[in-house]
């Protein structure tokens, strides 16, 4: 929690939401018992900020055990509520949190954190199932990737490497870090995104779409979740023909 609670406040930092008495609005997915929307609404009123943080669960008993520890102890501006980041409305948020969404909720998540134009974007991704079946295995990578667990973990870094593309694409300064040592979890991998205060350049735009374009070419994938959702939207180009 410590771990994570540093990386938050340097994202934070890096936002530009760190000013003293700056609204904080704050989403986090999947939020369990509450144990780190506690931590991060503590931190944010510690640092004189104003949060306003919902923890968003699919457990209707865990909603009530966060809302009523929050009531207990009067902690204002902080609530937990019942749902699905899939069928979430738009709303507008400064930080959007999702740790473990399994498989694609991960990329609705980011597309959610997109859609709200969220300045701070922190997934720890799950179960990454959707390109594994895709994926051809290159001629050059074939005596690697016989092995299922190299095949499995191959998967995983393409699909979140993919995921931290998408989000450069679209404004951020993007990093995959590690913030759980691996004694602890082997789901110890984060996707952090950060609002850029200036646009691409087109040459870089287009340096980005071409990476794109080679990784599914060179694995041979046919589709990956949030690049769909942002095609549907028009937020990238049409695929090459």
């Amino acid at each position: 929690m410590n771990k994570f609670i540093e990386i938050f406040g340097a994202a934070v930092r890096k936002a530009g939401l760190d000013a003293p008495g700056t609204p904080v609005r704050l989403a986090d997915f999947g939020s369990g018992k509450g144990y780190l929307t506690f931590a991060m609404h503590d931190w944010l009123r510690a640092q004189g900020l104003t949060p306003a943080v919902q923890g968003v669960e699919l457990k209707q008993d865990m909603v009530a055990l966060g809302n009523a520890a929050a009531a207990r102890h009067g902690l204002a501006g902080l609530r937990f509520e019942h749902g699905d980041v899939r069928e979430r409305g738009d709303q507008p948020l400064d930080v959007m949190v999702a740790l473990h969404a399994c498989d694609i909720a991960t990329d609705y998540a980011m597309h959610f954190g997109l859609r709200s134009g969220a300045r701070v974007i922190m997934c720890a991704p799950c179960c990454h199932k959707e390109i594994r079946p895709q994926m051809s295995t290159p001629a050059a990578l074939r005596p690697l990737l016989q092995h299922g667990i190299h095949l499995g973990q191959e998967a995983e870094m393409v699909t979140d490497s993919l995921r931290a593309l998408l989000l450069e694409l679209m404004g951020y300064d993007t990093q995959v870090i590690e913030f759980i040592a691996l004694e602890h979890t082997s789901k110890n991998k984060m996707v952090l995104a950060v609002k850029r205060p200036q646009d691409l350049t087109p040459a870089r735009r287009a340096e980005l779409l071409a990476q794109l374009d080679e990784i599914k070419r060179f694995y041979g994938l046919r589709s990956q979740a949030l690049e769909t959702l942002l095609r549907v939207e028009g937020k990238l180009e049409p695929e090459p023909a």
